[in-house]
């Protein structure tokens, strides 16, 4: 579902792009009530027991550091509900940036690919508001 080729103007494009909002599904554990996104142990205390929820599918564009080449469109979003989880980020590339507002694209549901989020305000080209 989601498109790997060449890019114009979209930091995604494709049937993903025009898709209707998708459902994505994190972790959060039962014993200390951390959540997490697609992970077998808990971060805080490791346990196993990790129980499935439904996100509200809304979060923030996050500062990313020590970007490999292949993950160059790969873009950290801080969720709602309090995990992070690396996105395509579907939008003009002039406007993906640090804290801007997302919300869950299409595609999430698909074993071994990353999530797709579209932009929730419109930003100029000139960067200013």
């Amino acid at each position: 579902m989601f498109h790997t080729g060449p890019r114009s103007g979209t930091a995604v494009k494709g049937a993903e792009a025009s898709a209707p909002d998708a459902e994505l599904y994190f972790q959060r554990c039962r014993w200390c009530h951390t959540t997490t996104f697609q992970r077998l142990l808990c971060p805080t205390c490791g346990s196993t027991d990790l129980n499935p929820e439904l996100s509200e599918g809304e979060g923030v564009i996050s500062v990313r550091r020590g970007v490999a080449a292949a993950d160059a469109d790969l873009w950290p979003v801080y969720m709602s509900e309090g995990f992070t989880v690396r996105c395509r980020v579907d939008g003009p590339l002039h406007a993906v940036r640090p804290g801007v507002r997302v919300k869950v694209s299409s595609g999430v549901g698909v074993t071994g690919r990353r999530p797709v989020v579209r932009l929730c305000e419109e930003v100029p080209l000139d960067g200013w508001i």
